[in-house]
This record gives structure tokens, C-alpha cells and sequence, in this order.
């Protein structure tokens, strides 16, 4: 159990520095063509596109991804947690994964190291973050599909065996690690926008569900520091380095830290497609998962509480992002409207209910425990 908590932990750190690196704008601009093999085959729409409906879609993919992943952040499914057992279980792996408010700056520093490192050293580095990404996502996907897979085969490999450097793993997820893990070799070939979609969405709710944040103030200081972030390496930055950092590695690199979706409207022979950074889902999604807890250990109707007032501000923050990026093709950091469009309703509802120095505190160990009541 340690060797796979340590194993979790490391996965989850690489991600964290990873999703803020490259939570670059909902949809970058036109970028100049390049050679054959350089950089990302990933076409977005010119200056001649104009506003279209795949800007929408994808508000309502972001939307529908976090309605998901928090809810099974919230709650594991299949899993009873109602035996001490099982949310003993589940407690200690969230637990393990919990930020504390000096991580958060800590990330957001190795972020931007690494974020300058990448510039510099682009082509060096692009073939070793393609093999780590594929890696993980491979994992993301086995964790996204397996309580699935084990129900339909009535849990019958479920019992552990001891795995040399890992130590005790399922059976199941050892038969399901090939298909996994051909499942990022096939997206490595074929370069799908299918399959990127596909473990891009595994990497979001592996993420979500291996993170967690407890209180209004981590999750504050978190989103303050990935707008402060953003806003500096795609507005500040190319007057220090020259060029645009962030908008250089986002579309120079190509992994799956993205969610692709066809223009409906197509111009020319190729594909093109507008997309969101994971970082863009997975950082406002956070908070998001704290606020359905919060919601859970509070008895408040998910329709009318924290959960659904912060989706609401996200889908209308996404939403003037993308039509700022859809119409005028201007580099924009979805964070400046994602984050006061989570971060304010969320602490206006807490004040307006009164419990604004709770949530800014965070849920305790007694109020953890009332989550599977």
C-alpha cells in the first residue's frame, strides 16, 4: 500500500507541474505554419474563421467533465461507503492527496521552471514529455475505466497480487494495463483527436479525483496564483524572452493536455479544430469538487447550492472566453474569467448563508466523515 500511495503521489505531482504549464488559453491564435514534423499537427481556426458553434461545445464538454469528476471525487462508484472499511480506505487516499496552502506555491514556481526550460529546450524535450504524458495517461485511463470493467466481471479479479517496485496491485488492473497502455501507443501513431480527447478526459478525472482541496483559502490561493501566472506568461513574457512562452510551448508541444473539438464550420482540406487546456478544467474544477463536499456535508440540495452556483459562474466565464477567442483570435488565458467566475459566486453564496469564515477555514476530519452518512 505504501509503494502505490508513493507511485500515486509522484503521478499526481507531474500532473499538477504539467496541467499548470500548459493551461494556456481556451483556443490560441493563428499560429505561423511550420515545417513538416515540427511542433503540433493541431490546426485552430485562422483570422478569417469567425465565431463558431465548437466554441459552445466546448463550454458544455468543460461543464458536463466537471459534473462528473466531482462527483466522483465526491463519492467512488460501485463502492459502498457506508462499511468503515471502505471509507476508512477512501479517506486515507484522499487524505494523501490533499493540498496544503504552501503547495500551491510550490507548484506554481516548478511550473514556471519548467515552463522556461521547455521553451529553451523544445525539441530536446518534446520526445521525453511525449513518453511521460503517455505514461501517465495510460494510467489515468485504467483508473478512469477499472471500477467499470470490474463490475461487469463481478469482481472477480479483484483480489491483489504483489507486483515487484509496486508493491500489491489488483489482478485486474494488470490485465487491463496493455489496453491501456496500446491505447496511448495508438494515439502516439495515429495522432486521433479521438484518442486525445480520450486520455485528456482520463487525465482530468484522474486528477480530480487524486487531488483535493478542503478549504476556500487553499483553493483561493491555488486559483490566485495560476491567474497571476497565466497572465504573465501570455501577456509579460515576450518582452522578457522575445516571444510569447506560454503560447509557444502550448501549441509547440504535442500531448493529450488538451480537448479538441472540429470547427462546424470548416475552411481548406485540413481538420480545425478550437480546444481548452486540461489546466483550464482541472483548477477551477478543484474548487468545484470542494464545493459538491461542501454541498454533501452540509445537506444542501445540489441544485441551489455551492456546487451549482460555481458551474454556472464557470460556464459563463468559459463562455466569454471563448467568444472573445472565437471572434477576435486574441491570446487569452482563460483563467482571468474562470477564476472570479468560480472564486466570487462561490464566496458570495458562503457569506449570503453565513458560513463564509467555515468554508474559508475548510471541512474538518468530523465534517469528512459525515460525507458517506
Amino acid at each position: 500500500m505504501g509503494n502505490r500511495r508513493a507511485c500515486q503521489a509522484l503521478f499526481v505531482c507531474v500532473l499538477i507541474a504539467a496541467t499548470l504549464l500548459l493551461s494556456a488559453e481556451a483556443g490560441p491564435p493563428t499560429r505561423p505554419k511550420q515545417a513538416a514534423g515540427e511542433g503540433s499537427p493541431v490546426r485552430t481556426a485562422s483570422k478569417k474563421h469567425g465565431l463558431d458553434p465548437a466554441n459552445f461545445v466546448v463550454v458544455v464538454i468543460a461543464a458536463l467533465t466537471l459534473m462528473y469528476g466531482a462527483t466522483r471525487a465526491l463519492r467512488p462508484p460501485f463502492v459502498d461507503m457506508g462499511t468503515t472499511a471502505n471509507q476508512e480506505a477512501y479517506e486515507e487516499l484522499a487524505e494523501a492527496g490533499e493540498m496544503q496552502l504552501h503547495t500551491t506555491f510550490m507548484f506554481v514556481i516548478v511550473a514556471s521552471g519548467s515552463l522556461v526550460l521547455i521553451f529553451f529546450f523544445m525539441s530536446a524535450m518534446s520526445v521525453l514529455i511525449t513518453i511521460l504524458f503517455c505514461f501517465i495517461s495510460s494510467v489515468a485511463l485504467g483508473n478512469l475505466v477499472y471500477p467499470y470493467v470490474d463490475r461487469l466481471t463481478n469482481n472477480k479479479y479483484a483480489r491483489e497480487v504483489d507486483v515487484p517496485w509496486l508493491g500489491e496491485m489488483p489482478l485486474l488492473a494488470l490485465m487491463m494495463a496493455p489496453f491501456c497502455f496500446a491505447c496511448a501507443l495508438a494515439w502516439v501513431i495515429t495522432k486521433s483527436w479521438l484518442l486525445n480527447n480520450a486520455l485528456a478526459f482520463s487525465l482530468i478525472i484522474f486528477f480530480l479525483t487524486s487531488v483535493r482541496l478542503s478549504s476556500l483559502k487553499v483553493a483561493s490561493s491555488l486559483l490566485c496564483l495560476a491567474f497571476c501566472y497565466d497572465i504573465f506568461w501570455v501577456f509579460l513574457s515576450s518582452s522578457i524572452f522575445g516571444k510569447n512562452v506560454m503560447v509557444t510551448v502550448a501549441t509547440g508541444l504535442n500531448v493529450p493536455i488538451k480537448i479538441l473539438v472540429p470547427l462546424i464550420y470548416q475552411h481548406g482540406k485540413h481538420t480545425q479544430f478550437t480546444l481548452i487546456g486540461l489546466g483550464d478544467i482541472v483548477l477551477p474544477g478543484l474548487l468545484l469538487c470542494f464545493a459538491m463536499r461542501l454541498d454533501d456535508a452540509k445537506r444542501i440540495e445540489p441544485r441551489g447550492g455551492y456546487f451549482a452556483i460555481c458551474l454556472v459562474g464557470y460556464c459563463i466565464g468559459l463562455t466569454i472566453c471563448e467568444y472573445v477567442v472565437g471572434t477576435y483570435h486574441w491570446a487569452q488565458p482563460a483563467m482571468i474569467y474562470l477564476v472570479p467566475g468560480t472564486l466570487i459566486p462561490f464566496a458570495y453564496f458562503a457569506h449570503t448563508r453565513g458560513e463564509l469564515g467555515d468554508a474559508w477555514e475548510g471541512l474538518t476530519s468530523s465534517t469528512h466523515q459525515r460525507l458517506s452518512d
